[in-house]
């Protein structure tokens, strides 16, 4: 039996020991609350600012519609004790450039354009949801609040243009091509709508008699220090057509095209993967429509082309290597398969922006013999690309809708000599690929010019990058 100052001794040590105990446990669990409330705050942050940088167009509804959306999302997330997150537009705020400078909501509605990352900071929900009260710590001498919060930054990692330019033919963004009849066309850098060009055949020079393009460094961003890319490397970004950078503003950094090795992981988009440096059809799939617009295929046509692309133009004195579509009116009559495969996404263009039918293919596309389905066999509803009659299913699976457009940025040439140089974008380009390409020939049909806003759409591929 102890003895009853050995029983005292125990409870004094008890009564000195228990709040330190209750101290410690106590502080253990607000310790663990402020991480479960910082953990959420992170996931509302995450996924308001993720949410919110998949908005970004460069215009201010983009802006308004960042915050609108990002506002959603916090809104499906409750704190205990609190209640529902409602997030303020002091909370986002938006930059050019994933380190900044950043601008608050205001003046990223008063100047949106290149902008294209957001930042979310929590500390702006108020200290009901950043602030927890010290209880038990305090037992321990604590008594200023636990303080949590989070921040997150989206931006995009790239933008869906493939890694190969070519020179834009004109510098004039619009012009109209006089046809003669009263066919006035519009005519965009110097390029028609619905006429098929090899992109490896082209050539703003003065008289060139070969054709000029540059392969694009996919991770070297304008403004910074360029890398010696081989094919292997680009590769995989020719497969998904794809650079790892969200903008072209700036001078691009460009190889000089020697042979063409690119050519099979561009007909990824046809569902072929042979080869070296094959596609993943993961990361690349082919397109939903896999028929290729050239011969009986283009059967709309009665020429039935044997190339997709039109013949190349004899370069004159002072004009640039196009297409024999692409010399002065009024043409010359060719043989109709010169023409290639025709409006196999659209149609040509007038100058009021309105599109032309093929009875006007006699005096758009002067041929001879002359072309004989100029009444319903284009199906003018909607062109062949898009029309079930004239598209075939993907052997194999994954496929996705439109991976044949190719988004191709335009240079302001000419270009410095070297292998290795810088050029100036003046537009993007998009342009159907119709039919597969080779070593020789990467058919693509002119489509049109972007927009600021659809440019600004290509990079819509967002990540957190803090």
């Amino acid at each position: 039996m102890k003895a009853a100052g050995e029983r005292g001794s125990v409870a004094v040590l008890a009564a000195a020991v228990l709040p330190i105990a209750v101290g410690i446990g106590g502080l253990a669990l607000e310790l663990s609350m402020a991480f479960e409330r910082g953990a959420l705050l992170q996931q509302v942050a995450d996924s308001a600012a993720l949410t919110a940088a998949q908005q970004l167009d460069g215009t201010a509804a983009g802006v308004a519609n960042a915050f609108t959306k990002a506002a959603q999302a916090a809104s499906t997330r409750s704190v205990r004790g609190v209640g529902a997150v409602v997030l303020g537009s002091g909370a986002l705020s938006f930059a050019g450039e994933p380190s900044g400078p950043w601008q608050g909501y205001d003046a990223a509605l008063a100047a949106p354009s290149g902008l294209r990352y957001v930042r979310t900071d929590m500390a702006a929900l108020g200290a009901a949801f950043t602030t927890l009260p010290v209880i038990f710590g305090s037992l321990l001498g604590a008594s200023a609040p636990a303080a949590v919060t989070a921040r997150a930054v989206a931006g995009p990692n790239g933008m869906r243009v493939l890694p190969l330019a070519v020179c834009a033919p004109s510098s004039v963004p619009v012009a109209t091509r006089a046809n003669g009849g009263g066919l006035d066309e519009r005519v965009d850098y110097g390029f028609r709508f619905g006429v098929g060009y090899n992109l490896l055949a082209l050539n703003a020079a003065a008289g060139a008699a070969s054709g000029e393009y540059f392969l694009v460094d996919p991770l070297s961003a304008p403004g910074g220090a360029a890398a010696a890319i081989d094919d292997s490397q680009l590769a995989p970004f020719m497969c998904i057509g794809k650079l790892a950078y969200p903008s072209l503003t700036g001078r691009l950094h460009l190889r000089r095209g020697g042979p063409f090795g690119l050519w099979r992981q561009l007909n990824s988009r046809f569902g072929s993967y042979g080869g070296s440096d094959p596609c993943d059809r993961h990361l690349a799939p082919a397109d939903s429509n896999v028929r290729e617009y050239r011969g009986t295929q283009a059967s709309w046509m009665s020429s039935y082309p044997p190339q997709a692309s039109a013949a190349s133009s004899t370069p004159a004195a002072g004009k640039p290597l196009m297409t024999v579509a692409d010399r002065a009116p009024p043409l010359a009559a060719v043989p109709p398969a010169q023409y290639g495969t025709l409006w196999a996404y659209g149609a040509a263009k007038k100058s009021n922006n309105s599109a032309f039918t093929t009875s006007s293919w006699a005096v758009l596309y002067p041929s001879s013999p002359g072309f004989s389905n100029t009444g319903t066999s284009w199906p003018s509803a909607a062109a062949p690309y898009n029309t079930p009659a004239f598209a075939t299913q993907p052997g194999a699976t994954p496929s996705r809708k439109e991976r044949r457009l190719l988004y191709v940025p335009l240079l302001s040439c000419p270009i410095a000599a070297g292998a290795y140089a810088e050029g100036t974008v003046l537009a993007v380009a998009r342009f159907l690929l119709t039919a597969q390409a080779s070593a020789s020939e990467v058919p693509g049909e002119f489509a049109g010019i972007l927009s600021a806003k659809e440019v600004a759409a290509l990079a819509t591929d967002v990540e957190l990058l803090q």
